[in-house]
């Protein structure tokens, strides 16, 4: 028999990994880190491009990573939920950022119960995150409408920020299928 060192090889340990799954007690409590992960960096990272929805790039990505890696079909909605109790926790935020942070993580949950077969399609998500992203300009553009609230990012109008929340959107959610692909075929292999 041979002897063991009693290390785990690095492949034996990342097969024993289950990227997908139930929602469980372990997998709940990664979808909220997702969420107080999104208001960390948004925080932390401030980066000089001043362009509306930019933090998108990272706080769709890791709501991305939340729904792929749970069957719940309210994952998304769970980590957006995280995302938008710790961002009101902390204050300091506009009186509709609850609402804003919430409804990203709520549409993309609505979209993907309409597609059932996704997953086998996970080049449409891009395209849905980016509109789900959206609706965040859409939404201060309605209350601009609606109350006479004004929101800097709508300062030039609705397009622009609309345009830029659909690309960042879009990168933060390819980023995350390419990564959770290059994830999923690399365990595949080994």
């Amino acid at each position: 028999m041979p002897a063991t060192s009693g290390k785990l090889s690095r492949a034996s340990a990342l097969s024993s990994i289950e990227l997908v799954g139930p929602l469980t007690g372990g997998r709940l409590l990664f979808l909220m880190a997702l969420g107080a992960l999104t208001v960390l960096l948004h925080q932390t990272f401030h980066y000089p491009l001043r362009l509306p929805g930019h933090h998108g790039l990272e706080a769709m990505a890791l709501l991305v990573l939340g729904r792929l890696s749970c069957s719940s079909r309210w994952a998304a909605t769970t980590v957006a939920l995280s995302a938008a109790t710790t961002a009101t926790a902390i204050g300091g935020h506009e009186p509709a950022a609850f609402a804003l942070t919430l409804a990203p993580g709520v549409v993309l949950d609505l979209a993907l119960m309409a597609f059932a077969g996704w997953r086998q399609h996970l080049f449409v998500l891009p395209l849905i995150v980016a509109v789900a992203h959206a609706t965040k300009p859409l939404a201060r553009w309605g209350l601009a409408e609606l109350s006479g609230f004004h929101f800097g990012s709508l300062r030039a109008g609705v397009l622009y920020p609309l345009s830029t929340h659909l690309l960042y959107g879009f990168a933060g959610a390819l980023i995350a299928v390419v990564l959770w692909t290059v994830t999923v075929k690399r365990l595949k292999d080994q």
